[in-house]
Formats: C-alpha cells, sequence, structure tokens
C-alpha cells in the first residue's frame, strides 16, 4: 500500500485546492490500484473552510482526517507529520508525502512505486548529484545548493525509512530534510537511496507564498537554516542507524552470522575462568536431566 499524508488548510491560503487534488487520483489509478491507496490529512480545528466528511464520501479510495488545533502553525507541521504516520494502515510500504496544492496526471505511478522491493528508498523524478557535497555539506554555500537540487519535488519514501529514523527531520520540510539526509549517507557510507520514477504530480501553487515566518531554529528551507547545527549532528545519526539495518537487517528475528559466536563469547567472560568446569558440569547434568 501507499500512504498518502499531508495537512490541509483552506483559510487564509489560497493555494490550498484539496478537491482538486483528490479528483486527480480516480483519473490516474485503476480501481485495483485505488485499493492499493489511503489518504491520511490533518486539519486545524479553526479552519471553517474544510471540506465537510460528506464531500470526501464521493471517492472511490479510503480517506481518512483529524482535525484538532493548529499548534505553531506551519513550523509545527512535523508533530503532524509524525503522528499521521501513526496512525497510517500499517500494511503501506511506502509514504506520500505531499501538500494539498498538488495533482497527479500520469497513469500508471502507484503500480511503479509498488513494484520496487527496497527496504529502503527514496523516489523522485530526477536524481540529485548527491555526490557533489561529499565532504562539504555544512558549509553554507552547499546548503544552498543541495536543499533545492531535487527541484519541484513532494517526496515518496519507504515506511522503513522513517521507522528507523523516527522521525521527519525535526522539521516542516520533509524534503529538505531527505535531502541533508541523502548527502550524508553518501559522505560516510557512500550509500545512494535514491530511484528515479518519470514526473506523475505536479504542482498547482503555493509559490507566491514566499519563505514563511518560523520559529523552530531547526527548519531548513531554500533561503535559510538550519540555524541550530546540531541539526547535522543529529542527520549523522540517523544516516548510522540506517546504514545499520541495511547492513544486519531490520527484522526483530533476523541475526547476523557472527551473532552466535559473540554470543557465545560474551557469555564465556561473564564468570571468573576459574568457574569454568563447574559451570561445563551444570549444564551436562541439566542436559541429561539430572539434579544440579
Amino acid at each position: 500500500m501507499i500512504s498518502i499524508i499531508f495537512c490541509s488548510r483552506s483559510k487564509d491560503n489560497p493555494a490550498s485546492n484539496l478537491l482538486h487534488f483528490l479528483d486527480s487520483i480516480p483519473r490516474t489509478t485503476t480501481e485495483a490500484e485505488r485499493q492499493q491507496l489511503e489518504v491520511l490529512i490533518k486539519f486545524d480545528d479553526d479552519d471553517d473552510k474544510r471540506p465537510t466528511p460528506e464531500a470526501f464520501s464521493v471517492y472511490p479510495f479510503t480517506i481518512r482526517s483529524w482535525t484538532y488545533s493548529r499548534g505553531e502553525g506551519r513550523h509545527g507541521l512535523h508533530h503532524a507529520q509524525e503522528y499521521l504516520f501513526a496512525q497510517r494502515d500499517p500494511r503501506s510500504r511506502f509514504l506520500l508525502m505531499t501538500a494539498d496544492d498538488f495533482q497527479f496526471f500520469r497513469n500508471g505511478w502507484v503500480s511503479e512505486v509498488l513494484a520496487i522491493q527496497d527496504e529502503f528508498a527514496i523516489l523522485g523524478h530526477n536524481r540529485p548529484n548527491i555526490e557533489d557535497y561529499a565532504g562539504i555539506y555544512e558549509r553554507e554555500e552547499a546548503i544552498r545548493k543541495w536543499v533545492v537540487a531535487f527541484g519541484e519535488w513532494s517526496p515518496v519514501v519507504s515506511v522503513r525509512l522513517i521507522e528507523v529514523c523516527q522521525n521527519f527531520g525535526w522539521q516542516a520540510n520533509v524534503d529538505s530534510w531527505l535531502m541533508g539526509l541523502s548527502v550524508v549517507l553518501y559522505d560516510l557510507y557512500k550509500i545512494v537511496l535514491w530511484k528515479r520514477l518519470p514526473p506523475f504530480y505536479e504542482r498547482t501553487g503555493g509559490y507566491g507564498l514566499g519563505d514563511t515566518p518560523t520559529y523552530n531554529n531547526m527548519e531548513l528551507t531554500c533561503q535559510k537554516g538550519p540555524f541550530n547545527k546540531y541539526w547535522f549532528e543529529l542527520l549523522r545519526r540517523q544516516a548510522r542507524n540506517i546504514y545499520l539495518n541495511m547492513e544486519y537487517g531490520t527484522h526483530f528475528h533476523h541475526k547476523s552470522l557472527t551473532y552466535e559466536p559473540r554470543r557465545l563469547w560474551r557469555k564465556f567472560w561473564s564468570q571468573p575462568l576459574h568457574r569454568l568446569p563447574a559451570r561445563i558440569l551444570r549444564r551436562v547434568r541439566i542436559a541429561a536431566g539430572l539434579p544440579v
């Protein structure tokens, strides 16, 4: 499945066009593909322009919505995104991180995304030159370039990546966070998660809003940030978590080939060496069913 998650606000937002976005899904999907989609939306409780539940009932795919406080506005969007992620259908393998001013225009995109079997993947309509920023990604001039290196992009990302990272980068701009994560992954481990898909969506608004104010010093936009440079250290920790999960597996029952020898070695040295004969004898008696 693919979970499409985003926050929507119609009030005082001329770029919002939620129903236009939803209308584009049936035009570009088959009935079978629509069974593999769900749309999860967060609304602000002060938004009296938001669509009614009845407006959603006409669509032939699952739409679920939540309405609660606007909170801190745009710079707190990552909290809503993380909440929506936790509410997704457990069967979903990919997230489409988008906004209500996008629309789909090409058939087959659902099947193309679901055909990708990688546990860790970032899908875009172009593949940015991540390698160009190795060793320099924290420099101001480099940040301003790599943060927009993907172009007009609505991120598609594997669920497993978010599970391992545990959040969306401490900021509202998921696309900026994923670009930062990508350049760090390559810089540290020479890993590239990007896969290219032909464009299947376009943005219909939102460009005239400017660089909206934020009080989150972890925010990263095309014009500024992050002002809190600790963001890069946290990003490196996330990159290491991804690397370790790719190296040793993500399933809890999975054990590497060295797991058992390392376990026995730790057990061997867990007690003083002079007690080893008695410990071995005790294990033999237990195995033979004798009293110990």
